[in-house]
């Protein structure tokens, strides 16, 4: 089965589940992972870009396009790309087992690259798995919105 036939499901489920105390904690968790992820991606900090990405991650862009780890460093920590603060609404997350949680939203992205200015505004969906302790991206899906 492939990565994208385990997800609709998730997502088709989108309105929060009720939380025990454990998914609680586990939440929270996954909160500040995607923060610290996030936070990476705007001042293209690529070592820590490179500890989050699992050794395996699949990025989805916007037009289907497979891509890879590799693909999402360069693009997240190319020097001629400045990021203006990410502006991300309606953030879910939607816990998918005992080690993965699902952080997804709508988020619009605005900078430069290589002095053009541009303007992204997409659905993204990035899957993180707990290992060796720590939280991982395994997965990262992004669906433009069309004006």
């Amino acid at each position: 089965m492939s990565r994208a036939s385990l997800l609709l499901p998730a997502l088709a489920a989108c309105a929060p589940a009720p939380a025990h105390p454990a998914t609680a904690d586990l939440v929270a968790e996954v909160r500040a992972a995607a923060a610290a992820f996030d936070d990476a991606q705007l001042h293209g900090d690529r070592a820590t870009l490179d500890r989050f990405l699992a050794a395996d991650f699949v990025f989805i862009r916007g037009a289907g396009v497979v891509a890879d780890r590799a693909a999402f460093l360069a693009a997240f920590s190319d020097p001629d790309q400045r990021f203006e603060p990410f502006e991300i609404v309606d953030r879910r997350a939607i816990v998918l087992g005992d080690a993965a949680v699902l952080i997804g939203g709508e988020a619009t992205i605005r900078g430069t690259a290589h002095g053009a200015p541009f303007q992204d505004h997409f659905h993204y969906a990035d899957i993180f798995q707990r290992r060796d302790g720590r939280w991982q991206v395994v997965y990262t899906q992004v669906t433009p919105i069309q004006p």
